[in-house]
This record gives C-alpha cells, sequence and structure tokens, in this order.
C-alpha cells in the first residue's frame, strides 16, 4: 500500500471543479418552483366536471385492467371473501399475509379458514425469511380504481405496509366499485392526499413487469407474478345488500 505522503494531491485539482462550478451558476437565482398537485393545475381540468357514476365504469376498469393481465373477480358485498378465498385457491395458495389492521381482517377471518395466515404485526427483520420465502399471497384493501388505466390506488400505512403488494407472488387486491374515478387526477381530487400526505402512495397496473432486458416487456421479472382484483360491485342495484 502506497505511503500517505507518496499519493497525488488532488486538492488542486477539486478546487478547479469546485471553481468551474461556481462560474458556471446563473448570476439570479432560480424561480420558486410550482408545487400546485399536477391534478390542481391544467393536468386536472378535464375532470373538473361531474363525476361519472361509479356503476358506469365498472365495464372499462375491468377490460383495462384485464388488458395488464390482471385478473378480475366481481364479487357483491356480502360475498367478496368468498371470492378472495376463491383467488387463493385457484392459485393454489396455502400460506397467505395480511395487515395487522384495517377495514378487511374481522371480514376475512372465516372465509381464510385452513389456511396459513399471517398478520403483518411485527418489524419486518422478525419474520423476513418466511414471508420472502415461504408466503404464497399478499392480500390488500385498495383506496381507489382508475377506469382509464385499470390502476390501483393503494395507500399503504402500519396496518398494511407496502410489503404485502410488492413481495408475495400473488397480490390480491380488494377494491369497492364506489372507489371508480374515471381518471388519476379524478381521483387525486377526490384522495386528497397531500392534505395528509402519506408515506407511500402506490400506483399498481397490471402484476410486476420490466422491459429493462433488450427494450422486451417481461411479466412477472420481480415482485408479484400475478394480481387478481376482487371487484365488488356495491354501487349497482343487483349488487347492494
Amino acid at each position: 500500500m502506497p505511503h500517505p505522503s507518496t499519493l497525488p494531491d488532488t486538492s488542486a485539482a477539486r478546487q478547479a471543479i469546485l471553481g468551474a462550478l461556481r462560474a458556471s451558476a446563473p448570476a439570479a437565482a432560480s424561480p420558486t418552483p410550482d408545487l400546485t398537485p399536477y391534478w390542481q393545475g391544467p393536468y386536472g381540468q378535464g375532470c373538473a366536471g361531474p363525476r361519472p357514476q361509479p356503476a358506469t365504469l365498472l365495464d372499462r376498469f375491468e377490460a383495462a385492467a384485464r388488458g395488464w393481465r390482471a385478473e378480475v373477480l366481481r364479487a357483491r358485498p356480502a360475498d367478496w371473501p368468498l371470492a378472495v378465498r376463491q383467488a387463493l385457491d385457484q392459485h393454489a395458495c396455502r400460506r397467505v399475509a395480511i395487515g395487522a389492521g384495517g377495514p378487511m381482517g374481522e371480514d376475512l377471518g372465516a372465509a381464510l379458514q385452513g389456511l396459513v395466515l399471517r398478520r403483518f404485526d411485527q418489524a419486518i427483520e422478525h419474520w423476513k425469511p418466511e414471508l420472502f420465502d415461504h408466503i404464497d399471497a399478499g392480500i390488500t384493501h385498495t383506496e381507489a380504481g382508475v377506469a382509464d388505466t385499470g390502476t390501483l390506488v393503494l395507500c399503504p400505512g402500519p396496518h398494511e405496509p407496502r410489503t404485502l403488494s410488492l413481495v408475495p407472488p400473488l397480490h390480491v387486491a380488494v377494491l369497492r366499485a364506489s372507489r371508480l374515478y374515471a381518471s388519476l387526477p379524478a381521483a387525486m381530487r377526490a384522495l386528497a392526499p397531500e392534505a395528509d400526505m402519506p408515506t407511500n402512495l402506490l400506483l399498481v397496473t397490471g402484476p410486476s413487469k420490466t422491459a429493462d432486458i433488450q427494450q422486451v416487456l417481461a411479466y412477472g421479472a420481480h415482485g408479484p407474478k400475478a394480481l387478481v382484483i376482487v371487484l365488488v360491485d356495491d354501487v349497482s342495484d343487483g349488487g347492494l345488500s
């Protein structure tokens, strides 16, 4: 190993680089950026009118979601847990993870009997090997759905960490039709995340995919290999209970 005294002196080069950066800096201060959320600006003008009835968005959302290789199961408010169980059985899932709280836990209990049910109620460091190596599916609820693109809007938190939708091979997302919006700006206007900014706001469009390798779109390269959306029809006359 060279003695420190024999190493080249880089201070002059460093000063030269810093001097060049300072010399190229603009004389006037940069303008303050516009931090207005995009759904409140020009991009959101198209959603300023009346919101379409969610019942009219069901078919549009399902077609868009299936276009991205998501599976869609429609259910009634009274039997959506059975639809979740149907999805798990179809994918041969035996070990399932759900959040520690949230709006679904009690309703799912009976439908998941016979499966190994794991609640995300401790730090990931304490059960990371089990989560990554043995859990077959993660189940989450959904804040909103975007009919234009078949996109799910998830708002993870301590009750449902984002890991539930990112790690297990199967992601089962429960979406109520009353939470459907025509476009992403419309959904963002309704959710108003800027009022109570979450740590994460996830947009999920189909199962995981990548085009990093030779620009060829490949599904299931990382994250969930399959996405099942349980679309709960709580808006149509035939879906109310």
